[in-house]
């Protein structure tokens, strides 16, 4: 996999797998997507999403009946 690159001022999109693959540290894309945080933590980057993605992540661990990461979620 490559590199993540954002130029500090950049408004990303971040869409419900990128929180997915974070919460749930998918091997590969946690990683890469580790500078996305740093400069959002950092507020050198701004980052919009959908209300929808709460809804999105949480199928699986609802349908999972899996309460640790339904709260991770919430």
């Amino acid at each position: 996999m490559g590199l993540l690159s954002i130029s500090d001022s950049s408004v990303i999109y971040v869409d419900t797998s990128v929180v997915i693959y974070t919460i749930e540290q998918v091997p590969g894309y946690h990683t890469l997507l580790e500078p996305l945080w740093v400069k959002f933590e950092a507020d050198t980057i701004s980052l919009l999403s959908s209300e929808l993605i709460l809804l999105e992540a949480l199928v699986l661990p609802l349908r999972r009946a899996n309460a640790t990461l339904t709260s991770t979620y919430e």
